[in-house]
């Protein structure tokens, strides 16, 4: 029997690589070893990230968007895959617009109404643009589950299986074996990007985590924040903005921001527990109810446990189905210490839970039936 090869084009958000958006280069690793898929990359020359390039068959340098349509335009392709997010949609939209078989990647979608949006964003064209692309492309890839894909089936009159769950998955080459010993003294960490706290809360989650590291060090938690390399520069560099998280890393001896590294698991083998948020106040609680943020996946590369609040219902129920660690309510945010009191053989028995069941979440066990349509 012949096979044939399916070309899939891959374009980044507005066309740009940002340094902080790892997915494609996630993706295109994955998809290394499939002989039957031909990968083309095309972007911007003002990309800010080289690290992806090596890993696609074919990488196309344009200097336009004009330039972009028409490079498409003379490619036999058979699926173009179009990574977006916020102020990146109608970008896509115009991708959806001009070419068949569009496949939209979104990072996320808003839950402000239409005029804060444009309050804070001096425009609400994406609220168009989603509208055009939930309707239009052929599939919808996100990280919020099916009770979310019912929620937006609905309001934007659409069929629910045009949404598709796509978090970020593992690569099993990033998989680390946790070897850490459970003990009194627990280390937990956030891994993630942070906003600045002057932010407005009824919009923004950002103070949200000065709450968190809060109620964590008042009970004797010690707390750190790895933050991406690219954000922890940008709180360096923007420190007044930033000046709650840094005051907490100076006089706070429970709680420091550490700089990561960029798809590397291996710096959080030093902590027992990855969290997400301690409590579930303002936006926190619409952000997370449906979702599978990113950090999930990188928990489980690093095979490490995870403390997580049951009103972020997707997450949580994925760890307790699978006993990944630690749930708790807001009715214990005050005893958490004393929940994290466990012995080292339940603590071994969650990081062997974690090792079997990243082996499935990971994205060579999920895209191939997505590319083959």
């Amino acid at each position: 029997m012949i096979y044939k090869i399916k070309t899939i084009i891959f374009i980044p958000p507005n066309g740009i690589l940002k340094k902080h958006d790892f997915s494609l280069e996630r993706i295109v690793k994955s998809l290394k070893d499939n002989k039957l898929i031909k990968s083309i990359l095309i972007y911007k020359e003002n990309h800010q990230d080289k690290r992806a390039l090596k890993y696609f068959d074919n990488v196309i340098q344009i200097k336009s968007e004009k330039e972009l349509f028409k490079k498409i335009s003379h490619i036999d392709y058979d699926i173009i895959f179009s990574r977006s997010w916020m102020h990146a949609y109608s970008f896509s939209a115009k991708l959806v617009k001009k070419f068949d078989n569009v496949i939209v990647n979104i990072k996320d979608w808003n839950f402000s109404t239409k005029e804060e949006y444009k309050f804070l964003f001096k425009n609400n064209n994406d609220f168009n643009a989603i509208k055009y692309i939930f309707k239009n492309a052929k599939y919808i890839l996100s990280h919020y589950t099916k009770e979310q894909a019912k929620i937006w089936s609905k309001k934007y009159n659409v069929n629910k299986d045009k949404f598709i769950f796509f978090p970020e998955f593992c690569n099993k080459e990033n998989f680390i074996n946790n070897k850490i010993f459970y003990s009194d003294t627990v280390k937990i960490v956030y891994a993630g990007q942070i906003k600045p706290s002057n932010s407005t809360e009824k919009l923004f989650p950002a103070k949200s985590h000065l709450r968190s590291i809060d109620i964590l060090s008042k009970q004797g938690i010690n707390i750190d924040f790895v933050l991406p390399e690219s954000n922890y520069n940008y709180v360096i560099k923007n420190q007044k903005s930033f000046e709650d998280f840094l005051y907490e890393k100076e006089f706070n001896n429970k709680f420091n921001l550490k700089k990561g590294k960029n798809i590397d698991a291996s710096v959080l083998n030093q902590y027992h527990f990855g969290f997400f948020e301690i409590e579930t106040s303002g936006k926190n609680k619409e952000l997370y109810n449906y979702a599978i943020v990113s950090k999930f996946a990188l928990y489980l590369e690093a095979g490490l446990p995870m403390l997580v609040n049951k009103d972020f219902k997707s997450i949580s129920s994925i760890v307790i189905n699978n006993k990944l660690g630690i749930v708790f309510s807001n009715n214990d945010i005050q005893n958490l210490s004393k929940l994290l009191s466990i012995s080292n053989k339940r603590y071994k028995k969650f990081i062997k839970n974690i090792e079997q069941y990243r082996i499935n979440f990971s994205y060579k066990n999920q895209i191939k039936d997505i590319l083959n349509g």
